[in-house]
């Protein structure tokens, strides 16, 4: 097949050599991207561009380059919503289910042991073709096709049935950059896209940006959809109302990822009172973005073909498979196309329905969306206010962020990093000078004495001890032979002069037993205080205690067995500091559980 490249009449060579006349093509919208005649690489491997054909489908419209590889193979260029797909004919080794029994997201065997996920079902219509085409297509043909992915996304499949209900002829190709593969041509023929289109509904021309991939565009003046995927413009819908507050506006500048890109068009999106924008940002390189606004957060997302198992009964914050991931599944709904306007690689009706899963993975995301026979997945991600704001205009006002998003990340503030750090390395100090304290007191005996019941009764002094240094912190500990009794001691510090310059107490006591459960005991018989002496001197302990046995009986007179001794390590002291140090540490894990707390909140709700 042929397309004459004056009068557009699609020319026809039978198998007895005999030329045919058809239909004539549309006048197709050039390209920048891909020319017939024109060289170039894809993948690094040379190519030349032999022609072109474009479909129509419900939704839009799609372009195939025919192109000769370096080693003589014709292989297929599929341009779609700015995605680029490296297709070959596929030998199908066993049955493939009729197009009527196929449905979106339905697994499909291609033989060889291969499988794919079929993501959309249509018919397409043939509106037109330039250059050489290696077999026949009558223009304004229309045949039914199924298009897919494996469910790891590496490979695309295409399956095209035709009116005879025999075997689909069936494709396989690689998913490839738009970035990765272009063509060059030193005379390129004028862009039909300098072409006047002017609306139907209200006559006023279109004004705006478009691309040779755009589908569709919204008329300014009456809010009218204008579908160009036929030779004139064709309204197919229409903006009722006043225009939403959206952040950005048509033809809006951003850098994002390195890339400068324009916002084409705008979507608004409603289910209940919930209000979702989405932004197409396109360019001429890269192909297009897609940017989510949702409570004045950001999502940047790209289309995505690896298969999203859904079990059939799935809540909030379930484990998710995607390819060799996991996700949490957030929330699941159907939304509303309420306003649209701009340019768009495809046909967006006010009025259609989505249905939407959406999966998370801070700060990634995956949106299934399943509309009519068609199943789309994306790939997104957060993007945070500092990132969006160094990618617009200087002076361009964010509207500040509404609660936690479902793929927000969690980023604690520089303080609390701060003080996790410094929370850190106080607990290890204070934990290795506990462990001191316990473990390697170096405990100097100043004074061991036995005090009897005849003198603690009294206010009895114990033999005099020295101190040489100043602010010397000592350990009284004691014991006494206590059985079912208890005694209360009171300690004082006498220096050389008999003046008192501290006073602490001490008790003990001891019970046990036996009753229906078995032998019990309580308490200890053993005590220990610590007491710091600011000045160097000679010192005596004044003792004075008294006792008692079972509930109101009397002392037992046991004797008291005391032993004060210097340099040791107060252990409790580090305590306080430890308890302060792992609050310190704790902030942040609070911080995080709370964050995630409010993430989940409405979906968990």
């Amino acid at each position: 097949m042929k397309v004459c490249d004056y009068c557009k009449t699609a020319i026809y060579w039978d198998d007895e050599s005999a030329l045919r006349a058809g239909q004539k093509s549309m006048d197709l919208p050039e390209s920048t991207r891909f020319k017939v005649g024109a060289t170039g690489k894809v993948k690094g491997q040379s190519f030349r561009v032999l022609g072109r054909l474009s479909y129509a489908y419900e939704n839009g419209s799609w372009n195939e380059w025919f192109v000769e590889m370096q080693d003589g193979r014709i292989l297929w260029l599929s341009e779609d919503e700015g995605e680029l797909f490296l297709e070959r004919p596929l030998t199908l080794t066993g049955p493939v289910p009729e197009h009527s029994a196929l449905k979106p997201g339905m697994e499909v065997s291609l033989g060889n042991n291969k499988t794919g996920i079929v993501e959309e079902l249509g018919q397409a219509r043939c509106i037109g073709g330039e250059g050489e085409i290696p077999f026949q297509v009558e223009i304004g043909e229309i045949y039914a096709y199924a298009d897919g992915a494996s469910p790891d996304g590496s490979f695309s499949f295409g399956l095209e049935y035709d009116s005879t209900n025999g075997p689909p002829r069936a494709f396989i190709g690689q998913i490839i950059e738009i970035k990765s593969s272009r063509s060059e041509q030193k005379a390129a023929p004028e862009s039909r896209l300098g072409q006047i289109i002017r609306c139907p509904s209200c006559g006023k021309p279109y004004e705006g940006a478009r691309v040779e991939t755009t589908a569709m565009v919204v008329c300014a003046a009456c809010g009218s959809g204008l579908e160009l995927d036929e030779a004139k413009a064709k309204v197919v819908g229409k903006n009722i109302g006043r225009e939403p507050k959206f952040t950005f506006q048509t033809g809006t500048p951003l850098t994002l990822e390195k890339v400068k890109y324009q916002v084409m068009g705008r979507l608004l999106y409603v289910e209940n009172k919930y209000q979702s924008f989405e932004y197409v940002l396109h360019n001429p390189d890269a192909g297009y973005l897609w940017l989510s606004e949702e409570d004045d957060h950001f999502t940047l997302s790209r289309p995505s073909h690896v298969a999203v198992a859904i079990p059939p009964v799935h809540k909030a914050r379930q484990k998710i498979a995607v390819g060799q991931e996991t996700f949490r599944f957030y929330e699941q709904g159907a939304q509303t196309l309420q306003w649209v306007d701009g340019a768009l690689p495809w046909r967006a009706v006010v009025g259609e329905k989505t249905n939407y899963t959406h999966l998370v993975k801070p700060p990634e995301c995956i949106d299934r969306e399943i509309s009519g026979t068609e199943v789309e997945t994306f790939r997104g991600r957060y993007i945070g206010h500092d990132e969006l704001k160094a990618a617009l205009p200087k002076d361009f006002q964010l509207p500040s962020s509404r609660g936690v998003y479902s793929c927000q990340p969690y980023v604690p503030y520089s303080w609390v990093k701060g003080l996790r750090y410094v929370g850190g390395v106080f607990l290890i100090l204070n934990v290795l000078l506990l462990l001191y304290s316990y473990s390697a007191d170096k405990n100097t005996i100043m004074l061991q004495e036995k005090v009897t019941s005849d003198q603690y009764s009294k206010d009895y002094l114990t033999q005099p001890f020295e101190l040489k240094r100043d602010g010397t912190v000592l350990r009284l500990s004691g014991h006494a032979p206590l059985d079912n009794s208890w005694l209360s001691m009171d300690f004082a510090v006498v220096d050389a002069s008999d003046s008192v310059i501290s006073e602490f107490f001490g008790e003990a006591g001891y019970y046990h037993g036996a009753d229906s459960e078995g032998h019990w005991s309580e308490g200890t018989s053993n005590f220990a205080s610590y007491f710091k002496v600011r000045k160097a001197g000679r010192y005596r302990l004044l003792v004075h205690a008294s006792g008692g046995s079972g509930i109101n009986g009397p002392s037992r007179n046991e004797p008291i067995f005391i032993r004060v001794a210097s340099d040791s390590t107060i252990s409790w002291y580090f305590i306080v500091p430890i308890l302060l140090a792992l609050l310190a540490l704790l902030i942040e894990p609070m911080g995080r559980f709370s964050f995630e707390s409010r993430r989940w909140k409405a979906v968990m709700e």
